[in-house]
């Protein structure tokens, strides 16, 4: 299987279980608040000194979780959805963690993938689900979190790039399940990075960053650019020049200056929080250190990303404990080892925000074992660990993903409409409430990383 074969294979699961949420949710109109605004001490941003984050004078290390779904939750015309998401922030802050990314931007998926997103047509938000992100700082801010907040996506499964490009141009968009030359995705993956260079795509997609920036929380008044909850603004999940081809080099500089002149954007309208781009590392950039380090070297990028799939990426393919997965693990290691390297020439502190394996056996029902998680995590969080002790580039991460009292097992997805329990559904790599071992390591290494601080 070709690696699109293997990226593809995740973002179908992600497609699907998004299909399935409160995305599916029906459009409600609401008026935004008007709020006395509230100052924050500049202390209680996340900050960088000496290429190291920090918060409160202190390091600022964490094993945080992808919890992308915790605006659909917090929506407040969902039936049950801010009890369960006070439920899941509570348990989350029980096992240590500190932070947690965010979707903060989706765009109505047309025929793709049914139902609405943060933005229904340009110029037209829905205000429930800023509402339930309003609602989503709030709590967070009581449990002493913060969050990375990504503003679109550059796959499909929640609207995306090409829809940016849709709405600019008005030309279709292709399938992305259809395959062209035996490259499944590849005319989807085309079409989404003309965004880069469309100069309509990028004053739609500028009106939703200005939006978010600037929204008053409807509950305590605070700009979203003045709240210390918010660690970074992240310009796309997974920004990618294009397809894994050579003609795809002429697509990169459009790549670059978009990276920096959006990333510049976002830091003259929220100049007390960090960004990130999103980017997997290497893996988004073609294959090449240098269109990774190119990428990044703009200024107003604060910090370097990562993300790691064993599985997605053909490194791993019997899912189960022995010799191939310990050869998985190895090559992970040394791609974390890789992006350090180059972290450091950027000078900049690395997070890698992503990396998940699924259940033994490749079982997505709750009962699944998780034996090889618990290994890998272990493994992946002890490099975490030892990077914080000696002062290196790799400063936090970020499992994906949080499926929390998810209960029904993935292949029982299709055809469901119960909006009241569509939010239900296992993501092939999610960690559950009730997944008991996993949950303690993770509260194991993040009281480990708590114990640097002092």
């Amino acid at each position: 299987m070709g690696q699109q074969d293997k990226m593809n294979t995740r973002q179908f699961t992600r497609r699907n279980f998004i299909k399935t949420t409160a995305l599916a949710l029906p459009l409600v109109a609401a008026g935004c608040g008007s709020l006395t605004k509230q100052n924050a001490p500049a202390g209680d941003f996340v900050t960088i000194r000496n290429r190291r984050l920090e918060r409160r004078g202190q390091p600022y290390c964490f094993i945080g979780a992808n919890f992308h779904l915790a605006a659909m939750l917090g929506n407040p015309d969902l039936p049950g959805g801010r009890a369960r998401l006070v439920r899941e922030l509570d348990q989350l802050q029980a096992i240590g963690v500190t932070n947690l990314r965010v979707l903060a931007g989706s765009e109505d998926p047309l025929a793709q993938n049914g139902g609405p997103g943060f933005t229904g047509q340009p110029g037209q938000w829905n205000e429930t689900f800023l509402r339930g992100l309003d609602f989503v700082l709030v709590e967070m801010a009581k449990r002493n979190m913060t969050g990375v907040f990504y503003l679109t996506n550059y796959w499909e499964w929640s609207g995306g790039m090409a829809v940016y490009v849709h709405w600019a141009t008005g030309e279709p968009i292709p399938d992305p399940k259809s395959s062209g030359a035996g490259n499944p995705g590849a005319a989807h993956m085309t079409y989404a990075a003309r965004f880069y260079g469309l100069p309509h795509a990028q004053e739609l997609f500028r009106s939703h960053v200005a939006r978010v920036l600037h929204r008053r929380n409807t509950i305590n008044g605070r700009r979203y650019d003045e709240d210390p909850t918010i660690m970074a603004w992240q310009l796309s999940n997974e920004p990618r020049p294009g397809t894994d081809v050579p003609a795809t080099d002429a697509n990169l500089p459009a790549f670059y200056t978009w990276m920096d002149e959006t990333a510049r954007f976002i830091k003259e309208r929220a100049p007390r929080q960090l960004v990130s781009t999103g980017n997997e590392g290497t893996m988004g950039c073609l294959g090449k250190t240098d269109a990774y380090l190119k990428a990044h070297q703009s200024p107003a990028v604060d910090y370097v990303t990562l993300h790691v799939w064993v599985r997605n990426w053909g490194w791993l393919k019997e899912p189960h404990l022995g010799p191939q997965y310990e050869e998985a693990v190895a090559l992970a290691v040394q791609h974390i080892e890789q992006h350090m390297a180059l972290a450091d020439q950027l000078g900049k502190p690395l997070v890698m925000e992503e990396f998940g394996i699924d259940r033994d056996d490749g079982r997505t029902d709750p009962g699944g074992r998780t034996t090889m998680r618990d290994d890998y995590y272990a493994k992946i969080f002890k490099r975490v660990l030892t990077s914080c002790q000696a002062g290196g580039a790799l400063q936090a991460t970020n499992f994906w993903m949080w499926s929390g009292e998810a209960s029904a097992p993935a292949h029982a997805r299709p055809g469901q409409t119960d909006t009241t329990e569509s939010r239900a559904y296992v993501d092939v790599n999610g960690v559950l409430a009730t997944d008991r071992t996993t949950l303690a390591i993770i509260r194991a290494h993040n009281q480990q990383l708590a114990n640097l601080a002092g």
